[in-house]
Order: C-alpha cells, then sequence, then structure tokens
C-alpha cells in the first residue's frame, strides 16, 4: 500500500493535531465533554457481540434462495446503485466537499462492515480529498435496502476553515477540540453560526478497521469513534484511545493511533475483533502483530507479537477456531501470496503457514488492490485476486489441513491453494476492497463493488 499510506499519515496527522489536548468528547446527542474509559482497564463491565437487538435468525431472502449455488458472480437487478440513491436522500443533498463527496463513502479506501446478527452493512468513509459526507449509511442485506442510520453534518455546520475533507476542523475563533460541535461546547459568538446539530467527526477512510457491536459502528483506525445507529448520533469520540494502552504492553509501540492501513477481521462467535498492529507511515517498527480487542469497551485485551510480517497490505480473517494473517512477499514489482500464520484464539499461540500450489499476484503498487481480500466459507480460506481482470471470476481456495510442516518459523505447515474457475460475470473493476463477508445462514457472499454500482453476490 505504498501508494496511499502517504495520504493516510497526512489525513491522522491533520485529525489529531486538530484534536489537540481536547481528549474525550461524549456527544450523547448534547456534545457535553465527557471522560471514556481507555487503557488497559477498559471501561465498564459490557461485554462485546455482534447482535444488533433481540429476534432470532433472519432467513434467507429470495434474491439468496434463487441464486445458483456454485454459479459465478451475480448483479442483483433489484438493488441500488448506492451513491444514486445517497445523492437522492441525504439531507441536504448539496454542499459537501471533495473530489467524490459521496462516492468515497465505499470508493475511498473503505471497505463496510457487516453486522452478523442483524444481516446489515454499514457504511462510513471518505476523507483525504475524496468526500466530506459523514454519515453513516445501512444495507439491509435482506431487502437490499439503503438508510441512513447516522445524518451527515450540514455543510452550514461547516466552518469556514473546512474546505476540504481533511482540513482541521477550526472556528472562527480558533476553538478546536478535532470534532464538528454544538453550541453545547462553542462559547464564542463568532462560533456559534456554525454548531452542528450533533457533535460528529469528520470523514475518513477507514480501510476495514471497522466493528459492529451493541448497536454501534466502532470505528478502531485513527481517532476512535462510535456511531449508535439506534440514537442516529456518535456516542464516543476519541483522539487517541488505543495509544495509551499499548505503551502498556510494550513502551516502543509509542502512544499514537492505529495506523493507516489497519485491518479488523470481527468473529461474530466471541465479538472480538482481531485487528492488525502495523508500522505505517509513522515508521513505529516494533508494530508488529495482531490486537485482540473488545469493541464495545475500546479495550485491547491481549498483543499477540511474533516472529512475523504484519503490514499495511496483510489480510485477516476468522476461519473456525483461528485466526489467520496473511503478507505478501514481493519481487519485481509483483505481490504474490506466499505466506502465513495462524493464532489460536483460545491459547493465542502462533504457527507459521506457507501456501503452495496456484498462487494469486497482482502488481505491487495497484491502485485498486493493497493486498488481497479472503474469506472462510466454514471450510476453506477463499482469496480474491479482484484487480487482476483475469482473476476477477476466480477464487484460490485454501485446504486448511496441512499437507506438512510442523508450524515453525523453520518447517511451517503447507496449505495447498487451488484456483478455482468461476463463470464470466462481467462485473465492473472494483474500488479498494479489503475483505469479503459470507453470510454463513445464507451461503452467499454480498458485495458492492463501487459505489456507482448495483450490488453482486455469490452462491458457493
Amino acid at each position: 500500500m505504498k501508494h496511499s499510506m502517504g495520504i493516510g499519515m497526512v489525513f491522522a496527522a491533520a485529525l489529531l493535531a486538530a484534536c489537540g489536548e481536547g481528549g474525550n468528547v461524549g456527544t450523547g446527542g448534547g456534545g457535553a465533554a465527557s471522560s471514556s474509559a481507555t487503557g488497559g482497564e477498559g471501561g465498564g463491565g459490557s461485554s462485546s457481540s455482534s447482535a444488533s437487538g433481540g429476534g432470532g435468525p433472519v432467513p434467507a431472502p429470495g434474491w439468496a434462495t434463487e441464486l445458483p449455488a456454485g454459479g459465478g458472480w451475480t448483479e442483483l437487478a433489484d438493488s441500488e446503485p448506492f451513491e444514486a440513491w445517497a445523492a437522492e436522500n441525504l439531507v441536504p443533498k448539496t454542499g459537501y466537499v471533495g473530489s467524490g463527496p459521496i462516492g468515497a463513502v465505499r470508493d475511498a479506501y473503505c471497505n463496510p462492515v457487516f453486522d452478523h446478527a442483524g444481516k446489515a452493512f454499514y457504511l462510513f468513509g471518505g476523507g483525504h480529498h475524496d468526500g466530506s459526507v459523514n454519515a453513516v449509511f445501512k444495507l439491509d442485506a435482506a431487502t437490499l435496502k439503503y438508510s441512513i442510520v447516522v445524518p451527515p453534518t450540514p455543510p452550514s455546520a461547516y466552518p469556514p476553515a473546512y474546505t476540504a475533507p481533511n482540513s482541521p476542523i477550526v472556528y472562527p475563533s480558533g476553538a478546536t477540540n478535532g470534532f464538528f460541535q454544538t453550541a453545547a461546547t462553542l462559547t464564542d459568538a463568532a462560533d456559534l453560526p456554525y454548531a452542528a446539530p450533533f457533535a460528529a467527526p469528520q470523514s475518513s477512510h477507514t480501510y476495514s478497521a471497522m466493528s459492529f457491536a451493541n448497536g454501534k459502528v466502532i470505528l478502531h483506525y485513527g481517532p476512535v469513534r462510535d456511531a449508535d445507529v439506534g440514537s442516529g448520533t456518535w456516542s464516543y469520540l476519541d483522539k487517541d484511545t488505543y495509544g495509551p494502552q499499548l505503551v502498556k504492553f510494550n513502551p516502543n509501540y509509542h502512544e499514537v493511533v492505529l495506523q493507516a492501513g489497519t485491518r479488523t477481521a470481527n468473529d461474530p462467535a466471541t465479538g472480538k475483533a482481531w485487528t492488525t498492529l502495523i508500522a505505517g507511515d509513522a515508521g513505529l517498527n516494533w508494530r508488529n502483530g495482531v490486537l485482540e480487542i473488545d469493541p464495545a469497551t475500546h479495550t485491547i485485551e491481549n498483543v499477540v507479537d511474533a516472529k512475523w510480517g504484519v503490514f499495511g497490505d496483510s489480510s485477516i480473517v476468522i476461519g473456525g477456531p483461528y485466526v489467520y494473517v496473511f503478507s505478501p512477499t514481493k519481487a519485481d514489482g509483483t505481490a504474490t501470496a506466499t505466506r502465513g500464520w495462524r493464532i489460536d484464539k483460545a491459547t493465542r499461540a502462533v504457527e507459521h503457514l506457507t501456501l503452495e500450489g496456484d498462487l494469486p499476484s497482482w502488481p505491487e503498487f495497484a491502485q485498486k488492490q493493497e493486498g488481497i481480500p479472503v474469506f472462510y466459507d466454514g471450510a476453506k480460506l477463499n482469496f480474491w485476486n479482484y484487480s487482476v481482470d483475469a482473476d476477477r471470476d476466480a477464487f484460490f481456495r485454501v485446504d486448511l489441513e496441512p499437507k506438512s510442516g510442523a508450524g515453525t518459523e523453520a518447517e511451517p505447515y503447507v496449505l495447498s491453494s487451488t484456483r478455482k474457475a468461476l463463470p464470466p460475470s462481467g462485473m465492473p473493476s472494483p474500488a479498494l476492497t479489503y475483505e469479503l463477508t459470507y453470510i454463513a445462514e445464507w451461503g452467499v457472499v454480498l458485495f458492492l463493488p463501487q459505489a456507482s454500482a448495483k450490488l453482486w453476490a455469490i452462491k458457493l
């Protein structure tokens, strides 16, 4: 991800500079400052869950049952292009800034997060020069319908200095805490014309560093932010939740936010957010491992560290009792998935892996691919080499039963990868994609290739 890391770090630096010494901001609709728990002690006793409320399993909808098993990618004709729907339904409709104010929610280094219990995707994104729309959108996977669950900050509340999605949020008096503020926290009369209806963060890249827990979308990259999809407000805004916790594990991690390129694999069984700890543009080279996070309490419970290489282009996925991490090897401008590790979720023991057979390769500096998405279908891992036209209609399926090896660095387990060709689909070239979500109860993957596209799906 060398072509984009500079972008992310500039954005992160701007956000941190804007946050200053403001600390935590509890929004709760009123915008008054409050303290939010951070650090190793956690924040209260609530447990993490992917559940979005009561009710039983969501039955497979008609579109899922009608897909042919073992077929290829299919465009869902009854779905709507996200960008067109959002442009029609945002309030207000205009005034947002950036090169793609609305489409950037999906297209600008962003991946939706899935609520496994509620069978819904949530989208938040944009940032940098791409788009200022900071709404949270919901895609109901059963009905294929979009809705806005947290409205955007209206452009009328942008301070005059906020001219680009990554501009520091500074009010005429000089007041700043890194977020859009309400009249409850803006005390200078010069600032009040720009008071927002509720405190909110600016838009940002998200990579795949988001979770859904207890009715909230939780962003791990950069300043930690919680969007309460029930109340329609931001309930937690903090400039650096994880940095102070990380230095308790190792002072060499440094007390700064999680970096650009961070990815999260959410475990629907436990609610834990397994998140890559990477050096990023800040050059924090001691950061080289995986975090086990309770997203509901913003608590880093464990740092899994070993002699390995975890970077911004590493893939991470939950597969049964393990967390799998894969980092490509690079030579002559080509990246290839060749090596990985698996973490035992119960013991956190790390075993080394190597791949053999059909291995996905892509241009190292591809503009639309940073690493390779991978999902678990209940039996095997599936790599999707989507930016390579010849591989878009194919999965590289990895048998998780080792053929040989001992799982050590010197003698890694050998896993076999086989390319499975799919029928030609005509899917448009996807925007940057960091993960695919397999909806196990329905046996399908549901995917939004780009903001201007309809939804696509495949039944395995």
